[in-house]
């Protein structure tokens, strides 16, 4: 059950991120974090997501934009 609650949260935080400014999605993902403000900013059971939104921005980065190496 509490699984099932957690999956959805986890849908609800990627159409967000999917609806909001593409320009804003792109700064707040590449802005360099400290390890330790990683882990906060993705909190526990995140880290998933995030990663497969990074490989989705990283994928198509604007033009201008050269990708991190």
């Amino acid at each position: 059950r509490k699984l099932g609650a957690r999956r959805r949260s986890d849908t609800v935080l990627v159409s967000t991120i999917n609806d909001a400014d593409q320009g804003s999605v792109d700064v707040a993902f590449r802005t360099p974090l400290a390890p330790y403000e990683k882990s906060k900013f993705l909190g526990s059971g995140g880290s998933m997501v995030a990663r497969l939104k990074l490989k989705g921005i990283d994928g198509r980065a604007p033009p201008g934009v050269e990708p991190a190496a």
